[in-house]
């Protein structure tokens, strides 16, 4: 009975791990955060002032691309308000600095989260959306 109960909980941790979505930060072609899960103490990524008036970018990918459902990323600010969105999300996403420096107009964080929805409408009825906290950048 106890080797039942151990099997049960080793699937069941193997499964959950399984399940993650882990993605990668980069700026300007180097990766800052790489197979990142969600902790908002650590997702951090800090630029420069001086750096967003010169050409460069910061670049989300995820590791699995699930086509079973809508992911959107979106920028809020410290308050919760949103700033950006980016609907349907299946490639990398690109933000360039002229995007952030407007992003950042009277602002000096901004924090990017991820949300996941079914493409099935019955599904989606179902499904509570939680968004997840992508990464955290500060401007200095």
């Amino acid at each position: 009975m106890k080797k039942l109960f151990l099997l049960t909980g080793l699937l069941f941790t193997l499964t959950t791990m399984q399940a993650q979505t882990k993605w990668t930060v980069s700026c300007t072609g180097k990766a800052v955060l790489k197979n990142v899960t969600e902790d908002t103490e650590k997702n951090i990524l800090k630029i420069k002032r001086s750096s967003l008036s010169k050409t460069g970018n910061i670049s989300i990918a995820f590791d699995k691309k699930d086509t079973a459902a809508i992911r959107t990323i979106m920028a809020d600010d410290t308050n919760r308000s949103g700033l950006k969105n980016w609907e349907d999300v299946t490639k990398p996403v690109t933000i360039t600095n002229a995007e952030l420096q407007e992003l950042f107009t009277g602002r000096n964080r901004i924090e990017l989260y991820y949300t996941e929805i079914p493409r099935d409408p019955a599904k989606a009825a179902l499904v509570r959306v939680r968004p997840v906290h992508l990464c955290s950048v500060i401007l200095q």
